[in-house]
């Protein structure tokens, strides 16, 4: 094989046999080739760093290497830590709470969208609604953005995406923002430390407590994305989950 790609060449190949050889000052050669092997290194790349005597394309070639190997390594960690929490038993989470979210006037951005293409949409979706409010006559200095989205998203991989933020008091919004009233309605709400990494871990674990204690209820999942800055609106300190439901008992005050 090392003969077929042109970085082992036999001493010698016996014409009626096919049978290769090689002498001893190829030992060296022959090491290197099953050392860089032995690390993972691809056979196009070791081709390339015994080709060239120039240490610097060398090092470059090791080092490329190096950061893919490590890539590699972070994701087969993320991988195993993923594995091992399907393996360990999983506990319905304590800190579900029951919630009225009452009646809200918003600006909102709306679209159908695929779920691939739900992370470009809510970053340009909330730098907009971010700018309007910024640029608003009596704009609080800090608001809570929120999301509502369709089951169907999530199930059928294409389904509605609202993104939200408490509209400011008597004005309009700009172009391309809707005005709103989001209606009052009651939910259960997990709180997931930060923004959407691992989210889908917390939604499996207030899913499953919905449907063992509660009674899910009709509407798009909500969520409220606590935390950010109007320097960086985007990075949340939290995400609360609220899950709507069929109430049967007033919710704590």
């Amino acid at each position: 094989h090392y003969h077929d790609i042109g970085i082992l060449e036999p001493a010698h190949i016996d014409p009626d046999t096919g049978y290769r050889f090689y002498d001893t000052g190829q030992v060296d050669h022959a090491h290197i080739i099953r050392r860089f092997r032995s690390l993972g290194m691809s056979i196009p790349d070791i081709k390339a760093l015994l080709s060239t005597d120039d240490a610097g394309a060398r090092t470059e070639i090791i080092t490329t290497h190096l950061e893919q190997m490590e890539a590699a390594l972070a994701q087969t960690r993320d991988t195993v830590g993923a594995l091992r929490e399907l393996l360990a038993p999983t506990s319905p989470p304590t800190d579900v709470t029951l919630r009225h979210e009452p009646a809200l006037a918003v600006w909102s951005i709306s679209a159908v969208i695929d779920v691939s293409e739900i992370d470009d949409w809510f970053a340009a979706a909330l730098r907009t609604l971010h700018q309007a409010v910024a640029t608003a006559p009596g704009a609080p200095d800090a608001t809570v953005p929120g999301g509502l989205y369709e089951r169907a998203l999530f199930l059928e991989q294409q389904g509605r995406a609202t993104m939200f933020v408490p509209a400011p008091p008597s004005i309009d919004p700009p172009e391309g923002v809707q005005a709103e009233v989001l209606p009052g309605t009651e939910f259960a709400v997990l709180t997931h430390p930060g923004g959407h990494d691992g989210i889908d871990r917390s939604y499996a674990a207030l899913g499953i407590y919905v449907n063992e204690h509660l009674i899910s209820s009709q509407g798009p999942i909500r969520e409220h994305y606590v935390g950010g800055t109007r320097t960086d609106p985007a990075r949340f300190t939290a995400t609360e989950i609220c899950w709507p439901i069929f109430s049967t008992t007033t919710p704590p005050e």
